[in-house]
């Protein structure tokens, strides 16, 4: 579903129980803006969504890990 800014401010609460069926996708300026997608049930679910992007030799604790030093390099 693709809503614009405005209408998804005014309607929110419908658009947040939506969510739960469909990608809402919000426009400002008739632009994309942003994307809500439902949650991801599961955790197995979320490690899918990653193949293609983790080697398949990188463990969870491994990119865990890697992520963290990356953020405390930052500071």
């Amino acid at each position: 579903m693709i809503v614009n800014v405005a209408e998804f401010k005014n309607g929110i609460d419908r658009y947040l129980e939506l969510v739960g069926e469909e990608e809402i996708v919000i426009t400002k300026d008739g632009k994309y803006f942003a994307k809500i997608t439902p949650a991801s049930e599961s955790f197995a679910e979320y490690l899918v969504s990653l193949r293609g992007i983790l080697p398949p030799t990188v463990t969870v604790e491994e990119a865990h890990e890697e992520r963290i030093a990356k953020h405390e390099r930052h500071y």
